[in-house]
């Protein structure tokens, strides 16, 4: 995992803990979540392909969010853009399902 400040650790968590709990589990089923110290979920698509997230897949989206690797609305990007430097309250399941997305797929696919 890479180094990084607490309060980074903190907003990529709270992003991490928000998909499983709710934002992917219309596109996925989670075979295993561990939300303490070594942040990792463990998931299945819908064509059951296995996906692991953890905190660098989350930030590995974001990054490209920001970057403007990936096909989305310009008010959506802004959003995650504001709340990136480390808080995460703006941000909402709908928000960390296009993160994980972005992430494991390149661009939002489900949903």
């Amino acid at each position: 995992m890479t180094a990084r400040a607490a309060a980074r650790v903190g907003f990529l968590a709270d992003v991490f803990t928000c998909a499983p709990e709710g934002g992917i589990g219309y596109w996925s089923r989670c075979s295993h979540y561990q939300w303490t110290s070594d942040q990792r979920a463990v998931i299945a698509d819908l064509d059951e392909v296995e996906h692991t997230i953890t905190l660098d897949t989350i930030a590995r989206g974001i990054t490209a969010i920001i970057g403007g690797d990936t096909a989305l609305a310009e008010g959506h990007r802004r959003r995650i853009a504001a709340a990136s430097p480390g808080d995460a309250t703006g941000l909402d399941t709908a928000d960390a399902d296009t993160i994980v997305q972005t992430a494991l797929f390149g661009h939002p696919i489900y949903g």
